[in-house]
């Protein structure tokens, strides 16, 4: 469908595809056009060309059905097999001669099937912005972006801080446990300094509530929780803890506590009313018996424990029924090779690749080690020094990994905001908060902060400390 004398902003080409597919686009409502009943695919690729919107077709030539889409064919959507043996995907293509007149005066666009007439001057066509070479489709909830022409308005999308595409409302979160004003409390419905937070398999919040000695569990939902470990008075008798910090959460509910001055990570089996030892010796120190002060913990399919040693800068491992670690990251000595660690206080096992991730704090990075092999520590986030830029932290504090895409999501204390960096990206992406002083909103945090995502990703937890209260922020 093109020719020497047809104007070059009125000629189009199709990819078509081979018979037996058809197009299904990641979201229908949102760049179906039309259909109609045609009598060849040739008529219906005439009716896409006719049609400014139109980007992308499919035609059936048993049914003679023809349906019209937007949409960039590479992203929005997937050519898959058909029914139909007959079935076949066109899409339009585009060259950059075909824009040559974007932002110029309307007398140069007149009548293109590419661009339209907006206060005298040559604009991309609805649904579709300008990249500096021609005109694309704007991009679709959770996409990629960086800024917002490149959203689909009408779905009053907007390009969010995060470099997604969505609705401003996402950003917004909400408290699911503590006072939303940042009291402190007592009673089951306030926190006082909840230093660690973990996700049940239920989507229940277990919060280490760590000034009221004890772990408090709320079901998804409820403002209330119900008390599953210690006493709510600090001690060392087996039914209480003494300022738990890191938590982890079985398949089978069975909880592990960080009990952070009473040097020990006890386990708390499912409905018990009292907790069993199973790694430290009660007491501060440097071998591969004890521990100082802990900050995260995390446990594997093998029951294995991790434990984030901070006070000794090493993280150790201690299979189930033994007394004596292993050390698998850091060397014990605060140090800022790649091996060693400085005050590391949050850790996250991906078991399937045997990768250990360390929140390095004092040295601001992300440190990755890889389970198994020795000599191995390997910075995947920050590492520039300390300060607020896109690629650096300041003073990380808890970080945890999606298993899907292996976004790594970082607490960034020092800066007050919560940080995503991609697999193998040189700088973050900030989702939650700007650095501001702290106030009753969503967009205002600040200090030591512990994070986790629920079971299917769709939502980050962000513990914040000092404010006495946990955020639940929607991921897209």
């Amino acid at each position: 469908m093109h020719g020497q004398s047809i104007p070059l902003d009125w000629q189009s080409s199709m990819n078509i595809s081979s018979p037996g597919f058809q197009f299904l686009p990641v979201n229908y409502q949102a760049l179906f056009l039309s259909q109609i009943n045609t009598k060849s695919l040739f008529s219906c690729a005439q009716t896409c060309h006719s049609n400014g919107n139109c980007r992308i077709f499919d035609f059936d030539d048993q049914s003679l059905l023809c349906r019209l889409f937007q949409g960039n064919i590479i992203t929005m959507g997937s050519i898959i097999p058909s029914s139909s043996p007959q079935s076949r995907v066109g899409s339009r293509k585009y060259n950059a001669e075909q824009f040559i007149n974007h932002g110029q005066s309307c007398s140069l666009c007149e009548g293109s099937r590419y661009m339209r007439c907006i206060n005298n001057t040559c604009h991309c066509e609805i649904n579709t912005y300008f990249d500096g070479s021609i005109c694309q489709s704007q991009k679709l909830l959770g996409d990629v972006c960086m800024n917002s022409t490149e959203c689909r308005h009408d779905l009053n999308y907007t390009c969010l801080p995060r470099q997604q595409c969505g609705p401003s409302s996402i950003q917004v979160g909400a408290v699911v446990a503590g006072n939303a004003n940042g009291a402190q409390g007592s009673s089951l419905t306030t926190l006082y300094y909840p230093a660690g937070i973990t996700i049940g398999i239920d989507n229940s919040l277990y919060v280490s509530d760590s000034y009221n000695s004890r772990v408090l569990r709320f079901p998804a939902g409820s403002l209330t929780g119900s008390l599953v470990a210690g006493t709510g008075s600090p001690g060392a008798s087996n039914n209480q803890l003494y300022g738990p910090s890191g938590l982890y959460i079985d398949t089978s509910f069975n909880l592990y506590v960080a009990d952070t001055y009473n040097y020990r990570i006890m386990l708390w089996q499912n409905n018990s009313s009292f907790g069993v030892r199973v790694a430290g010796t009660g007491l501060s120190g440097n071998t591969l018996s004890s521990f100082g002060l802990v900050g995260g913990i995390f446990v594997d399919s093998q029951k294995n424990i991790y434990v984030c040693d901070q006070a000794n800068n090493r993280i150790m491992r201690f299979s189930p029924n033994t007394t004596f670690a292993t050390i698998i990251g850091g060397t014990g000595v605060a140090g800022n090779d790649d091996q060693q660690l400085n005050s590391p206080t949050s850790l996250f096992f991906d078991e399937p690749n045997f990768y250990l991730y360390v929140s390095d704090t004092n040295n601001h990075r992300i440190q990755r080690y890889h389970v198994g092999v020795s000599l191995n520590g390997t910075t995947v986030a920050g590492g520039n020094g300390q300060g607020p830029g896109s690629n650096q932290l300041n003073m990380p504090y808890s970080l945890c990994v999606s298993t899907i895409n292996s976004y790594i999501y970082i607490t960034d204390g020092g800066n007050h905001r919560v940080q995503r960096w991609s697999f193998g990206a040189s700088y973050g992406v900030t989702i939650v908060g700007n650095g501001a002083i702290i106030r009753n909103d969503s967009t205002l945090i600040q200090g030591n902060m512990t994070i986790r995502l629920n079971n299917n990703e769709n939502n980050l937890f962000v513990s914040e400390m000092t404010e006495n209260r946990v955020w639940r922020f929607q991921l897209i």
